[in-house]
């Protein structure tokens, strides 16, 4: 019996949706192994994962607390700083989504020290066995040792309901990243082999093997790099040798295997250096920024915002700031904060700090530069009216 029988790994003999009958080794149709590492070699999946990882890793994360149903914002803990003795925060956000991106489930080692974890890090997906007790909890299991909840925060991609892990990007899109690998593999091998010449001499007559060399070496001598007339003669004809119509589609292939990673993660085309999208979809830079983050990042930050919030003393939550992804340009900037300033809604301080410019004197009072309009702010800030004057 042969080992890619399904029978011989006790698998059903026709075509299940896991798609592991066909190839029962490989787990897909391709043939190909899809793990986390030769996932990588896809470009499209690269360049998504890391897209959403090094996003959603570059944002500030602040902490704030609620004051009578006003949130002031906090001084960052140093966990949030430095969660562990390895890493930054940017590179244990980035690693957290990419994990998910990845696998669909994400693991935090965040043992609790006073109001604040003493370290947080990420856990291999795969040392982490769950297990879910009949009154509900989960049981980590790491190695020999087990934690509770406490110890243990789990993050997931898509949850459905009475199972103990998020589905996993990387079995959701198993065929597509082998068909991918697969093509790379059969590229490498057509130029690296080399085995189809670039054009042939034909003809009837039999000709020995030392008159084929004598022949092939003139034609080299004669021809390389020169384009000089042929002269054929005893019946020789030369012929090109070009790729057929199956091989030249194979970059069309590709190509829309990075259309379909873009689209399964929701990221903008144009974002991969993908062709067939349209970079002008959105008016500006700014609405670009907008779709991207509402779309495709807020998912993802609203994940590690619950789960870190989850982390801080009651009242306290955090919130990752994406006005850089949402910036507009310097003009619009500009008319913005003079909007703002002159309909009392930002001091000219505020707005410089907005631009990350320092305040001057004077500039945390509120101004309207609306004749007759009433004062903003307390009775003592300076008013500019049609002459200047303060009221009477």
């Amino acid at each position: 019996m042969s080992l890619f029988r399904p029978e011989r790994r006790g698998l059903p003999t026709s075509i299940d949706p896991n798609q592991l009958t066909a190839r029962p080794i490989f787990g897909n149709y391709s043939g190909e192994i899809v793990d986390e590492f030769t996932a990588f070699t896809s470009s499209a999946v690269a360049a998504a994962v890391t897209l959403l990882g090094d996003s959603v890793g570059t944002m500030p994360l602040d902490p704030y607390r609620d004051v009578k149903g006003r949130w002031e914002k906090l001084p960052r803990p140093p966990v949030f700083i430095r969660p562990n003795d390895d890493q930054m925060m940017f590179d244990f956000i980035q690693q957290t989504v990419i994990t998910m991106a990845i696998h669909g489930t994400a693991f935090w080692w965040c043992p609790r020290s006073g109001l604040y974890p003493s370290e947080l890090r990420n856990i291999h997906p795969s040392k982490v066995v769950v297990r879910v007790e009949p009154d509900g909890t989960r049981i980590y299991k790491i190695g020999r040792e087990e934690y509770g909840a406490d110890t243990i925060r789990q993050l997931n991609w898509v949850m459905l309901p009475d199972q103990a892990r998020s589905l996993s990007p990387i079995d959701v899109l198993r065929n597509i990243i082998g068909t991918d690998i697969s093509i790379n593999r059969f590229l490498s091998a057509w130029y690296g082999d080399g085995g189809t010449p670039g054009s042939v001499l034909e003809t009837d007559q039999q000709l020995t093997v030392e008159q084929a060399q004598v022949l092939r070496d003139t034609w080299i001598d004669t021809h390389y790099k020169r384009r000089r007339p042929a002269v054929l003669t005893g019946g020789l004809k030369w012929k090109a040798i070009t790729a057929s119509a199956a091989d030249m589609d194979t970059m069309a292939h590709r190509e829309q295997i990075v259309r379909e990673i873009a689209r399964f993660y929701r990221i903008p085309l144009h974002m991969m250096n993908g062709t067939g999208g349209d970079s002008q979809t959105y008016q500006n830079v700014e609405s670009a920024g907008i779709q991207f983050v509402r779309h495709t990042l807020l998912p993802w930050m609203r994940r590690l915002e619950d789960a870190l919030s989850d982390l801080m003393p009651p009242a306290q939550q955090v919130r990752f700031n994406a006005d850089e992804f949402m910036r507009a340009d310097l003009s619009t900037r500009v008319r913005a904060a003079q909007t703002q300033i002159a309909s009392g809604m930002l001091t000219p301080n505020e707005a410089r700090h907005i631009e990350g410019r320092e305040p001057f004197d004077g500039g945390d009072k509120f101004v309207l530069n609306l004749p007759g309009a009433p004062m903003a702010g307390t009775p003592d800030l300076p008013f500019l009216g049609t002459d200047g004057e303060p009221p009477q």
